[in-house]
């Protein structure tokens, strides 16, 4: 992966903030530069304006630190690994990176819930490709379903693994801030693989430890 100029760099981590805390309406380009030690032509140089600014952060946000590069290679597995490889990255990725806190998170449940007309453009350059590459796993996984149905297939994998994300704070207080931080990543991730693959009549009923080494053998 390129390396980023140091200054642009900046700039997206403290507009992250900025944006996070206030919103696209309330946040200021004066302010961001600030924050970044930078002078205000930088905006303008790196990304054009404000708008675009806020684009670049969104995907820089729903990115996670992923390098595309990192991505797993599908083609040679069969429908159910690469739909637990599928949900073994996106958890090390998406639940791994950050936290509840951190600006990333904070700023796509703000997008999510207050859409800004950014939001169309981060669906069709980062999320609707992803999207579209776990239907195509799940159309394999089920080539009798009709197209709603890979729809809520999609949407309750999604749902699984962004749950952990997004009601931490919830999840925290019901079991213990002791007990959440033993949910890593790579067990929410096995636990997810093996209660879809379950559901989808790919593995065995997802009741025990030894469930997940069964599927894998």
């Amino acid at each position: 992966m390129a390396v980023q100029d140091p200054t642009k760099q900046r700039l997206l981590e403290a507009a992250g903030e900025e944006f996070a805390e206030k919103g696209f309406e309330l946040a200021r380009v004066r302010a961001i530069c600030e924050r970044a030690g930078a002078n205000l032509a930088a905006v303008n140089y790196h990304f054009g304006d404000k708008e675009q600014l806020y684009r670049e952060v969104l995907l820089e946000a729903h990115r996670c630190g992923l390098d595309p590069a990192s991505e797993p290679a599908l083609a040679p597995l069969s429908p159910a690994d690469k739909l637990r490889a599928f949900i073994t990255h996106f958890c090390e990725h998406v639940i791994a990176f950050g936290g509840a806190d951190s600006w990333q998170t904070r700023l796509m449940m703000r997008e999510i819930v207050d859409p800004t007309p950014a939001l169309e453009f981060l669906v069709r350059e980062s999320i609707r490709p992803r999207f579209e590459q776990l239907k195509a796993i799940m159309r394999e996984v089920r080539p009798e379903a009709d197209e709603q149905r890979l729809d809520v297939l999609c949407f309750s994998v999604i749902g699984q693994c962004l749950h952990y994300k997004t009601a931490r704070r919830v999840m925290e207080r019901l079991i213990g801030d002791d007990r959440y931080q033993a949910l890593t990543a790579s067990y929410l991730a096995d636990h997810i693989a093996e209660f879809t693959l379950a559901a989808l009549g790919l593995g065995p009923p997802a009741a025990s430890p030894i469930a997940v080494a069964e599927v894998r053998s």
